[in-house]
């Protein structure tokens, strides 16, 4: 029997591809395309590995030239293709991917659209900083969300989905019309359960998100209560009596100061000594309370 059609019988078929699955084309990778290079040693690095979706075709000159480096010959006609291993997917492994990424569990996704149907073997995520969606959203609005397989440990092959996304939560509506600077109450607004983007953060959830604050606009009837849309509430108001603590290096004096301006959280404020008709500078620390550091002297020998 002819030797070269023996050799032949052992080549690969024309126009296949071998799959691969790390970022080089080894010995082992050659020799099991071309079973008559099982002399070269498995962990010899023949090549840099084609990108996914790409291929890398040994024509018959360049097997030729690795062969002689190892006593192996060839005929000219010779070809061999390598490419990443891919594998097919599809819906369930978005969903499986992007409820790894979410909050909640009982979030419902409706897969619409995914921009690859094939991908390397490897590790599927959606990542939160991927995913394309304005404050607005709700759960009947389709967004995109950028994902990608990590592969071979550090690679990564970038695909994106189109997605609904839907989930039972709370949200706080007004019950009578909410006017701006007005101290919202509990009689004004109430708590109900709809289904929602869940990643929503605009939307007031509680009640306690609400009460006690002011809204910047007028809030209709029925309308959700979006957090932007809220003042923070005053903590001091004009005229009321304010518990001041002033600290003057390892002394703390407490006393009663009659508050000239309101303010919130954190804000400096102008407050009266009672005793002494003095004005002086404080910083809100909490619900008619302040703080004076290193505070003026009259203020201090003042306290009883």
């Amino acid at each position: 029997m002819n030797a070269w059609f023996v050799l032949m019988t052992l080549l690969p078929p024309s126009g296949s591809c071998h799959a691969i699955l790390s970022d080089q084309i080894t010995g082992e990778d050659l020799a099991r395309a071309v079973p008559v290079f099982s002399r070269i040693p498995h962990d010899a690095v023949i090549a840099n590995a084609p990108a996914p979706e790409s291929q890398r075709i040994f024509a018959g000159p360049e097997l030729q030239r690795i062969g002689r480096q190892y006593g192996v010959e060839l005929p000219a006609k010779t070809r061999v293709c390598f490419e990443w291993q891919m594998r097919p997917l599809g819906a369930d492994d978005v969903r499986a991917a992007i409820r790894q990424s979410l909050p909640g569990q009982n979030t419902r996704i409706e897969v619409l659209a995914i921009s690859k149907n094939r991908a390397p073997e490897g590790k599927l995520v959606f990542p939160l900083s991927g995913l394309s969606a304005s404050t607005n959203v709700d759960a009947t609005t389709p967004v995109s969300w950028r994902g990608e397989v990590i592969y071979d440990s550090s690679h990564r092959f970038t695909v994106w989905a189109r997605v609904r996304l839907a989930a039972t939560t709370t949200r706080v509506v007004a019950k009578e019309l909410l006017l701006p600077g007005q101290t919202v109450d509990t009689a004004q607004i109430e708590v109900q359960t709809v289904d929602d983007f869940p990643l929503r953060s605009n939307v007031t959830r509680s009640l306690d998100e609400v009460i006690g604050h002011a809204p910047l606009r007028a809030i209709k009837p029925g309308s959700p209560v979006l957090r932007a849309d809220l003042a923070e509430p005053l903590q001091v108001r004009r005229g009321e009596s304010v518990l001041v603590t002033a600290v003057s290096g390892t002394t703390q004096l407490r006393m009663e100061a009659v508050a000239e301006s309101s303010g919130k959280q954190g804000e400096m404020i102008s407050l009266r000594n009672p005793r002494s008709g003095r004005s002086f500078r404080a910083r809100i620390e909490g619900k008619d309370q302040a703080l004076v550091i290193a505070g003026p002297v009259a203020v201090l020998t003042e306290v009883p």
